[in-house]
């Protein structure tokens, strides 16, 4: 079948595609700078000693940038979300989130300031210019965050997805031009990964929607009435529950929502700071691994230039094995803001049968890229990632198990934050952390330890998400229906 430009134009503006663009090349981007860092500094002690302490300015942006805000980002779409399915203005939740999220922005930055001396000895390999370069990184993956918030809450997955191929493009080229140019400069690379995503994306985030015209919530607030005006017809809505619509009003408030309304801002602050922890806790357990390998492996004198590269190339191995992560946005970004919407109105149907598809289809993913990662592998972390050292295939298997585990827990966390259980999501993540200590601290061989640590963690916290999303939506509602991918579904949220 034959595509007409328009009709390819009309595909690529579908929230699916842009959002799988968008995440594509922003994936692909982390995963290749691994690789060129890899090609691009030799196989001795000194070369992968570079190596790590890049991978640790990586991780530790990726982990100081996603713990503080991602809570941020979450609570600023759900709350849009509700706001708007309750037929209320969403400008002042956004203006009181953005108050939080610039206090976090502050604190961040003091405490990163204030604990420097130990992040340069143990991450950056005792190099203070990377610290300079992730302070600039900080600036703007921290910003991005709430930006992105915003746009979910919108319903505008084009430019959320937009903010994504920024964050790729700005990060991926500059590399790619230092590494044909044979720049193999560690202070180089190092300010190419911070100024360039998010700190650029940010920018992009803030300016697009102005330039474009698309800075208001109509999109969102139709997007909310047409969906309980389906929900309505197909009777999901329990009885006494009576939500009146029109062609151009907003859904009318339940009685009891009054009270929670008028609590919101009190209540906001509180739910943030829950959000924050577990997103701390969160990105501590799914880093865990790359930061012990680069406190214990990045320099000294018990390393040898073999331990030395296996612990390179564990930190590639994980990057290889989080490309599954790939297709968690595209169907996590439109999951949040649906089930918050079916929440308000006690769809509780609705959420168990989203929730059920979405993890069922994790898991399958999870499974198969397992048996691929099993299989090639070995290959591809040699002669694609050009990874230092070679590592067995059932290690690759199992770091990507411990993959599938974080997306199932994902998706379970968005449908407890839709129903505003976010101590359980704090108190699951963080029991993820307290199995994987011990692990840590008794374990000695490398690869044994990091791969039972990157399953048993993110396991268990799945299993404390599932449990509890499952005690709080059975029975309740109306019986299953049948869903529809959120990402498909969302098309007509897309912002014309």
């Amino acid at each position: 079948m034959r595509l007409s430009p328009r009709s390819l134009y009309a595909l690529i503006r579908r929230p699916s595609v842009t959002l799988a663009i968008g995440l594509g090349l922003s994936g692909a981007a982390g995963s290749a700078f691994l690789a060129i860092i890899n090609a691009s500094f030799p196989k001795t002690q000194e070369g992968s000693q570079a190596v790590l302490a890049l991978s640790g300015l990586n991780f530790l942006l990726a982990t100081i940038v996603t713990g503080m805000m991602a809570g941020s980002e979450q609570e600023m779409a759900r709350q849009v979300t509700k706001a708007a399915a309750l037929g209320q203005d969403p400008a002042p939740v956004v203006a009181r989130q953005s108050r939080h999220a610039a206090w976090l922005i502050g604190g961040t930055m003091l405490a990163t300031c204030l604990l420097s001396p130990v992040l340069v000895s143990r991450s950056l390999g005792h190099n203070w210019v990377l610290f300079g370069e992730l302070l600039i990184g900080l600036i703007g993956g921290l910003a991005i965050f709430p930006i992105r918030g915003v746009l979910t809450g919108r319903r505008d997955y084009p430019l959320f997805s937009g903010t994504l191929i920024v964050e790729g493009l700005t990060r991926l080229i500059p590399a790619v031009v230092v590494l044909v140019l044979g720049w193999s400069s560690v202070w180089l690379y190092g300010l190419v990964f911070a100024l360039g995503g998010p700190t650029l994306a940010a920018v992009f985030g803030v300016l697009a929607p102005r330039w474009s015209g698309r800075d208001g919530y109509d999109a969102a607030s139709a997007y909310a009435r047409e969906e309980q005006a389906r929900a309505l017809e197909r009777a999901e809505v329990p009885a006494g529950i009576e939500v009146e619509f029109s062609a151009g009003a907003p859904a009318a408030a339940e009685p009891g929502d009054a009270a929670d309304i008028a609590a919101e801002p009190e209540r906001g602050g509180a739910r943030l700071s829950l959000l924050t922890a577990a997103s701390l806790a969160n990105q501590l357990l799914y880093n865990a691994i790359p930061l012990l390998v680069a406190a214990r492996y990045d320099s000294g004198a018990h390393v040898t230039t073999q331990m030395a590269n296996k612990a390179a190339a564990v930190n590639s191995a994980v990057g290889l094995t989080r490309l599954g992560i790939l297709i968690l946005v595209p169907l996590q970004a439109p999951l949040l803001p649906r089930l918050t919407a079916a929440a308000v109105h006690r769809r509780y149907a609705e959420v168990r049968a989203r929730t059920r598809v979405l993890t069922s289809l994790c898991a399958g993913v999870a499974l198969f890229a397992a048996a691929c990662a099993w299989l090639v592998g070995p290959w591809v972390l040699k002669n694609i990632m050009r990874a230092h050292d070679v590592l067995p295939g059932s290690y690759l298997a199992l770091l990507t198990l411990g993959t599938g585990c974080v997306m199932v827990a994902m998706i379970i966390q968005s449908t407890l934050l839709a129903l505003e259980r976010h101590f359980v999501v704090l108190i699951a993540w963080c029991v993820g952390v307290a199995v994987t200590v011990p692990v840590f601290l008794t374990g000695d061989r490398l690869l044994v330890t990091t791969a039972a640590a990157a399953v048993i963690g993110p396991f268990v916290t799945m299993v404390v998400m599932a449990v509890d999303a499952w005690l709080h939506t059975r029975g309740a509602g109306a019986g299953p229906v049948a869903p529809t991918a959120p990402a498909l579904d969302d098309e007509r949220a897309a912002v014309r």
